[in-house]
């Protein structure tokens, strides 16, 4: 596998130049939209350094504690700041973290092995043995730029924050803090270091942090980001509409308990589709409608109904039976008198006429003559004016008949008012349609309208209380409806002010959204085709393999979806998956963004990451680590000594150093030779240490040749299966198998642990010798020579060199 399918090769272009590129290609998005957008980048890009960092690939080159954790006095880690593996190794308690948290501390300003852990980290970060002084230095390369530190320091009695870092290049003046360096944002992106407790923290929130973790490895904050803060620009323009809004439902469910027509036409207009219009919702609260104008006046002129009074009815029923019998008695009088003159005078007349002057022939007192002429005449005078006073009478009689009528004709029928319910009106109109059916007498027609038309007084002032009742509930009901849909004109006016920048806003997050799934999903699988990659060589002896890595969803709804197989079997991988296995995989996920070319950090250490991972993964993991290490500067911290087997075991270039505790907190680092190499070291110093006894050489020397062979046989019997492919645990358990010293011997040279030796034995004649050493009993040993020691030597070198 070349480097390219583990590690970043080419630069890859900003989320923000991505972002400014599709808005250059989409022609359909709304110009207010894209401003939006673009105002949204330029926000969330000014809280960050950017996603490109300083191009100068930088490494480390010393880590330098004094009185930390468990340092104390000062404690020194010289590092090689160039491309390669590095491995320091130590014993659980000998310090060897403390390195890495040091480090970790000096960049980020924090340690995720604290994380939830602030009371029992405030009471142990010092050192016990040596509290004082406590500091960190770490010394860093950067092509360019040259050496620089990175510092943090205590004072006496000081809170684990309560620290002064500062950076300083070359000899220059320190500067305070980190912040000059630019490293914020790609510590936040790039970030070089993973502890055992980040690799197994990295699947415990569940799918929606690691959906948080993939997006800060792929430096999609900035989408997020960006969708967030428009989502609060949203939140912030629209508590306008909303406030609106909220007051329309209020008051349509207010509006809709009313029975005013008024309060139901308000309902319509307020829930008409695009928008209740607003200046008729004014004109109806405030009554400048049309139609509520019309209501009103129509109630107001019910509240005026004019009909005869009392007074005119008694008045006119007087007078029209006063006339009636006027009429009548002049008639009466008229007649009577007429009949008796005209008789008398008709006779008298006549006999005049034959007669002459003569005696009355009807009282006998008195003659016809000449004065009775003149009486005559008078007596027609008289008739004539009963004439006149009868035709008097008549005239008063019509036009007291005019009068009653006219009574009836003075109260008119009321017209319904629409939407407003007055039965009092129809008692009234019925009263005046009685009314109005005059019968043909006088005499009736007086009594006709004193019945009908005091119903029609009495119907009415029923009708005008009724239209006063309905005039002044419907000002005392919708006064206050009105008030309420008169504000909310206000308020709505308001809202509709900041209508459109809401849409535009709206349609920008919509736009970002939209955009972003794809986009995510396209950055991650650069990311995800190299963690598959990774994978494989990780997983040996994993029935689980890796598919795709999709982010889904957005806020409350975003997971990450690693799906995978099982035998072949379609599932979702991390359910299925053992604690080993969860590493392995945090590993893959965070090698590729860490060898990032967009980062400035060249080096990426590893702190105690194998703890979880059984033999079979450590092989694939030291061929990962190989990879990185063509390109990066690789540094693992691991208390684990399988690590440094299997690299040794399968050849690979590292360098080996080993962390060592001694009594006080006394920390040295020291390299880390081979143990077969080092036990014959040990055998040279008993050799030649005179002042110790032969009894106890005797005891002692056996016992180291038979380790330095054996160790020598186990690291070429590993390499040689590891070059053959073979499975690890097969080589674990042939080992393990072979319990003599010349079966482990044969197991390195020939793969089979019963073979034949005398070959290889007889080829060098040091090699029996050394078999023979390391099987001697009881003072066999007790006179080992330097030349023996050296017999060692060569045969190890030969059990090294072997593959």
């Amino acid at each position: 596998m070349g480097n390219s399918e583990i590690t970043a090769t080419g630069q890859e272009q900003s989320v923000h130049d991505v972002v400014l590129r599709m808005l250059a290609d989409d022609q359909d998005i709304d110009a207010d939209a894209r401003n939006w957008v673009l105002e949204a980048l330029a926000e969330v890009e000014g809280n960050t350094d950017g996603t490109q960092a300083s191009p100068a690939p930088t490494y480390l080159s010393t880590i330098s504690v004094v009185g930390f954790r468990g340092i104390g006095r000062q404690a020194r880690l010289d590092l090689h700041p160039t491309p390669g593996l590095m491995v320091v190794s130590g014993r659980n308690g000998s310090g060897k973290s403390s390195f890495a948290e040091a480090l970790e501390l000096a960049l980020t300003g924090t340690s995720y092995r604290w994380h939830n852990k602030a009371a029992l980290w405030e009471e142990a970060w010092r050192n016990l043995h040596h509290p004082e002084p406590c500091a960190i230095r770490v010394g860093f390369t950067a092509e360019g730029v040259g050496t620089f530190t990175v510092g943090m320091e205590w004072k006496a009695g000081a809170e684990l924050t309560d620290r002064t870092s500062w950076t300083q290049t070359g000899s220059d003046q320190r500067l305070p803090g980190t912040a000059d360096l630019g490293w914020s944002r790609p510590l936040e992106l790039w970030r070089p270091i993973l502890s055992y407790e980040e690799l197994g923290r990295l699947f415990d929130g569940g799918p929606s942090a690691l959906y948080d973790a993939l997006s800060k490895l792929l430096g999609l904050e900035v989408l997020t980001d960006a969708e967030k803060w428009l989502g609060a620009q949203i939140k912030l323009t629209k508590t306008a509409r909303d406030r609106a809004d909220a007051e329309r439902k209020e008051l349509v469910k207010a509006l809709s308990g009313s029975d005013d027509d008024r309060a139901q036409r308000a309902v319509t207009l307020l829930r008409k589709r695009g928008g209740a219009p607003i200046d008729e919702v004014l004109a109806l609260a405030t009554g400048s409608d049309d139609e509520g104008q019309r209501v009103v006046a129509a109630l107001r002129a019910l509240t005026q109904i004019e009909v005869p009074s009392l007074d005119d009815v008694e008045t006119t029923a007087t007078r029209l039976r006063s006339a009636r019998e006027t009429v009548d008695n002049a008639a009466h009088t008229l007649a009577d008198n007429a009949a008796q003159r005209i008789d008398v005078l008709s006779a008298a007349l006549q006999l005049h006429e034959h007669a002459g002057d003569l005696e009355c022939p009807l009282c006998g007192e008195g003659r016809l003559d000449g004065e009775w002429a003149t009486r005559t005449r008078t007596a027609i005078a008289e008739t004539e004016e009963s004439l006149r006073e009868y035709r008097s009478a008549q005239g008063e009689l019509a036009q007291a008949r005019s009068a009653a009528v006219r009574l009836t004709t003075l109260a008119g029928m009321l017209a319904s008012v629409p939407g407003v319910d007055l039965p009092r009106m129809a008692d009234y109109n019925a009263a005046v349609d009685a009314a109005r059916a005059r019968p043909d007498g006088d005499t009736e027609l007086a009594a006709h309208i004193e019945a009908t038309l005091i119903v029609v007084i009495g119907a009415a002032e029923a009708a005008r209380a009724e239209a006063e009742q309905a005039l002044h509930a419907r000002e005392d009901e919708w006064a206050p409806l009105a008030a309420r849909l008169a504000a909310w004109v206000n308020v709505e006016q308001e809202a509709r002010k900041f209508d459109g920048t809401l849409n535009a806003i709206t349609a920008a997050k919509r736009w970002v959204t939209d955009r972003s799934k794809p986009f995510r999903n396209q950055r991650l699988e650069s990311i995800a085709a190299q963690a598959r990659k990774i994978w494989r060589l990780l997983r040996q002896e994993s029935n689980v393999d890796l598919g795709e890595i999709t982010l889904q969803g957005t806020a409350t709804h975003r997971k990450a979806v690693l799906s995978g197989s099982v035998d072949g079997e379609p599932t979702k991988a991390l359910p299925v998956m053992s604690q080993g296995e969860l590493h392995a995989l945090a590993l893959a996920l965070f090698l590729p963004r860490a060898t990032s070319a967009n980062s400035p950090f060249r080096f990426i250490v590893l702190d105690d990451p194998i703890q979880a991972m059984d033999p079979a993964k450590i092989d694939g993991f030291v061929q990962v680590l190989g990879e990185v290490a063509k390109t990066h500067q690789v540094i693992v911290f691991s208390h684990d000594d399988r690590l440094a087997s299997v690299i040794r075991e399968t050849g690979v270039d590292a360098r080996m150093v080993e962390v060592v505790r001694e009594t006080g907190s006394k920390v040295t680092a020291r390299d880390n030779v081979n143990p077969a190499r080092r036990t014959v070291s040990d055998v040279f110093a008993v050799v030649k240490d005179d002042g110790l006894p032969d009894e106890i050489r005797a005891r002692v020397v056996p016992g180291l040749f038979r380790m330095a062979v054996e160790a020598a046989a186990k690291q070429a019997f590993y390499a040689k299966q590891s070059l053959a492919g073979r499975p690890r645990i097969d080589a674990e358990q042939a080992w393990a198998s072979a319990k003599k010293t010349s079966s482990r011997l044969a197991l390195a040279i020939h793969g089979d642990p019963g073979a034949d030796l005398t070959g290889w034995l007889d080829a060098k004649r040091e090699r029996r010798n050394t078999l023979r050493l390391c099987n001697a009993v009881h003072g066999a040993a007790r006179g080992v020579s330097k030349d023996e020691a050296r017999d060692l030597e060569r045969t190890v070198e030969t059990l090294l060199a072997l593959r």
